[in-house]
């Protein structure tokens, strides 16, 4: 599992047991089941325990936005290392053979780095709303022979991938 994504259910987790810690203490409070006194004292705690997630969330948003835009480079330059493979193949300067081999890794590739580029976005979009709106848009590339075949073997790829987790 890659570790941002460990991260992330990790944080999810814990704020949402905090937070309904402090929905049952303040139950407790209302129903006169504890003190005013015990209410404050245990709800300072549940508040310190909030503020620290929310601060490791944030370290974790931001490292999961260079990682977005790392992944909108290496985008980038597997779309351009395609497109040249696409331009030495219409000029016949590389065999079929090479072309496809080519094509496919290069691909396969490209759409492994899309997805985890559309993980982080959802998962960005659950941890702040508005981080979403900051991340770098995808650009869509046009669909080529080579670009197909990877396709096809990037959703058997990622179909057994994600069986095994």
């Amino acid at each position: 599992m890659i570790s941002w994504k460990y991260s992330f259910e990790t944080a999810v987790k814990e704020l949402g047991m905090v937070k309904k810690k402090k929905q049952a203490l303040d139950t407790l409070l209302n129903t006169g089941k504890i003190s005013p006194s015990t209410y404050e004292y245990l709800s300072k705690e549940i508040t310190d325990a909030i503020s620290a997630i929310e601060a490791d969330q944030k370290a974790l948003t931001e490292k999961m936005t260079a990682r977005a835009n790392e992944l909108e480079k290496q985008i980038k330059s597997l779309e351009m290392f395609l497109a040249d493979l696409e331009i030495h193949n219409a000029a016949g300067e590389i065999d079929e053979q090479t072309y496809r081999h080519q094509g496919n890794a290069i691909s396969l590739g490209l759409e492994a780095t899309k997805q985890e580029l559309n993980d982080i976005k959802e998962a960005l979009v659950k941890l702040i709303p508005e981080a979403a709106s900051a991340l770098p848009a995808q650009p869509a590339s046009p669909p080529s022979e080579a670009t197909s075949q990877g396709e096809m073997a990037t959703e058997s790829t990622a179909e057994a991938t994600s069986e095994q987790l």
